[in-house]
Formats: structure tokens, C-alpha cells, sequence
């Protein structure tokens, strides 16, 4: 029996030596933000109001005497973070924001601080299209070893915006680009935040979101699909989307066409994808009455509210998506049209890029104030 114990040990330690850091087989004490345990980024919304986030910090074991522990915000951290992500996220506007204290204590028997406010105290520097981070990190803890892999914790700042929308209820939007020359796109994206009342019962269950009837269009439902699915009809970029959808939800949904292939979005998120799918698309096409938002086929009406279209003659990035869900700069590069469905009265929805695109209603418009977006 002890001949079997000695091997097994010495076996272990024979293993240990080659691969096992002193982590492995002796117990140490390290400090880290407590969020970061288990997320790197976390988000703050910031209205007109502002807004704060609580920031704490822990230590790997029980506190034998109180540990004092400093942080402070670093953006000189937002350039790796972006380059690690794949993301574009700007610093915040100096003056908009505080730490309301840099020194957390981790008093003597405990494993957590008690916790200090990041404060957004403006966001009347904010620009639109433009997403913001602010990385809070660990400085120094007296005599503490830092936990590097949660030494930082990256407040990712959404900005709500509060406006009205349209209802597409039994009315609709014709854009007319009849005496453009976007004939033949070999890049676009068209996005629109959507919110469905009630999806089509009655066949084909077609509740047609934005764009031309057998060219491109965004619509939920068809035959051949569920009414609360989305779909991208037209063409050889025809693609369905296998994620189903709620009323009385808002979504961001976009789809995006580089030439070759073409991807579609939800709140930021890549749902589904077409490859080698070669085509032009042509915004001028009449077929149906032309270029649509919430009508086709002489119909197939959808029963809810639109804000934030926008259509463009290049293929953004999953990141241009992200940021510019709730508001864009007009003046963007590739920008064909920007309808943002905020007026709240007439019967207009202004082209916010300059081109003179507007969107007109088929009858008077109902218009639903104080909608959030962030």
C-alpha cells in the first residue's frame, strides 16, 4: 500500500514539475474589478440625465488586514481594445464624465469593496453615429498582486435618445428615385429600427418592411416562411432568416450586400449570410409602384412603427451598424438616404442627407412621441 502511494506521488510531482506553475499547487491572494470576473465590458446608458454605474473591487481571498486599491479610468486602453475587437469606439468628450472616487478599501474579513460611482454627467457632446468607451482599471494595490485577466473593467457608453416615430399602420411610404442613377449597385446596405404590432395572418403573411417588390426588399413572412421571420426577397441575394421575431419589440435589422455576398443583421448581430451571389441592384425599378417603406404588391402592409432607415451605396462594417442604430451624421460617406421619422407632424418624412429624398406618406400619418433608443 505505501509502495503504491509513494509512486503515485512521485508521479505527480514528476508530471507538476514539467507543466504546473506554483499557481497549481500553492494558494495566492490577488485583487481584480469584481465585474470583470466574469465580463471585460459592461454597459452604461446616459440619457440627457446622465447616468452611473457602480465599481467595485474583490480579492481572491479573505482580507487579513484591510487592502487599500486604487483605480482610475485609462484611455489610452481604447485603442487595444478596438484592435482586439474589431470595434471603433471613441473616448468620452472630456467633461462628461467623473470617478467619483479613486481609492476602494477591501476592509479586514471581507472579499469586496464596497463600491464607487462612474458618473456620465452629459451627453450634449455626443455625436451622432459615434459609440464611446471608457476603460477602468486597476492601478495599484498595496503589497496585492493584480489579477490581470480582470485588472480592467471597459464601460461601453450607449446614449439614449428619446424621439417619435411613424406608424405604418394602414398607411405607407413611397421614396422616388426614378431620376437617380442608382441603377446599378454593386454595394448597398439598407437598415430601419421596426416594431411589429401584429404580424400578417392572411396569405402570402407578408408584412413588407422597406425597399422594391422583386428587387430587393426586407419583409417578414411569405409562404414559404413563418410571418414572424424576416426575410430577403429579390434576386439571386434572396435569403431567408431562420431567427422568429415578437410584437411590440423594437429591432435594428439590416442587410448588407458587398458585391459578392450578402450578410443580414439583427440588433448588431449576424443572423444569416448568402455567398457568391453576384448582382447589381437597381433603385430605380417602378416595378410596383418603385421603392417602398412598409408596402409591395399592391399591398402586404405591416402593422407597426418605423424610425432610423437609412440606405447606403456601400456595405458598412458590423461596427457602422452597432453605432449608428439609433443616429447617424447626415454628411456620411456613401449616405443615399436618411429618414430618421421623427417630424411628428405632416405627412413627410424629411431626407436627412441632403439628396432630397423624401419619404411620402400614402395618407395622414399617426405619430407615437417619447419612443427610447439606445
Amino acid at each position: 500500500m505505501k509502495k503504491t502511494f509513494y509512486i503515485s506521488i512521485y508521479m505527480f510531482l514528476s508530471v507538476c514539475g514539467l507543466s504546473c506553475s506554483n499557481n497549481d499547487i500553492q494558494d495566492y491572494q490577488s485583487v481584480y474589478i469584481t465585474a470583470a470576473e466574469r465580463v471585460v465590458t459592461t454597459t452604461l446608458s446616459a440619457s440627457d440625465n446622465g447616468g452611473e454605474l457602480s465599481i467595485s473591487v474583490s480579492s481572491s481571498q479573505l482580507a487579513e488586514r484591510d487592502i487599500q486599491v486604487e483605480i482610475d479610468t485609462d484611455i489610452s486602453l481604447i485603442q487595444a481594445y478596438n484592435e482586439r475587437t474589431g470595434n471603433n469606439y471613441s473616448p468620452l468628450p472630456a467633461g462628461s464624465f467623473e470617478l467619483e472616487s479613486s481609492t476602494l478599501t477591501i476592509m479586514r474579513g471581507t472579499t469586496i469593496s464596497s463600491g464607487v460611482n462612474f458618473r456620465v454627467l452629459s451627453v450634449a457632446d455626443f455625436r451622432d453615429g459615434e459609440s464611446y468607451l471608457m476603460p477602468i482599471t486597476i492601478t495599484r494595490a498595496n503589497g496585492i498582486s493584480i489579477l490581470e485577466a480582470s485588472q480592467t473593467i471597459y464601460v461601453v457608453v450607449n446614449r439614449v435618445i428619446i424621439s417619435t416615430v411613424a406608424s405604418l399602420t394602414n398607411n405607407f411610404f413611397r421614396v422616388d428615385f426614378s431620376s437617380s442613377n442608382l441603377n446599378a449597385l454593386r454595394a448597398i446596405t439598407m437598415e430601419t429600427r421596426v416594431m411589429v404590432n401584429n404580424f400578417q395572418t392572411l396569405s402570402p403573411f407578408i408584412s413588407s418592411i422597406i425597399g422594391i417588390e422583386e428587387t430587393f426588399l426586407m419583409r417578414f413572412g411569405d409562404v414559404s416562411v413563418g410571418n414572424n421571420q424576416l426575410q430577403i426577397a429579390g434576386g439571386v441575394t434572396a435569403t431567408n432568416v431562420g431567427m422568429t421575431f415578437s410584437p411590440n419589440v423594437w429591432y435594428h435589422v439590416a442587410v448588407v450586400y458587398n458585391g459578392s455576398s450578402l450578410f443580414v443583421y439583427v440588433d448588431g448581430r449576424l443572423v444569416a449570410q448568402s455567398n457568391n451571389v453576384v448582382r447589381t441592384i437597381d433603385l430605380t425599378n417602378d416595378w410596383m409602384g418603385g421603392f417602398h417603406i412598409g408596402f409591395s404588391e399592391r399591398g402586404r402592409l405591416l402593422d407597426g412603427y418605423i424610425s432610423e432607415s437609412k440606405l447606403w451605396s456601400r456595405a458598412l462594417t458590423q461596427s457602422e451598424l452597432v453605432n449608428g442604430a439609433c443616429g447617424i451624421d447626415p454628411s456620411s460617406e456613401g449616405l443615399i438616404a436618411y429618414w430618421k421619422f421623427n417630424e411628428g407632424s405632416g405627412n413627410i418624412a424629411n431626407d436627412l442627407s441632403g439628396n432630397g429624398y423624401n419619404a411620402i406618406a400614402n395618407r395622414a400619418v399617426t405619430w407615437l412621441p417619447d419612443v427610447r433608443c439606445n
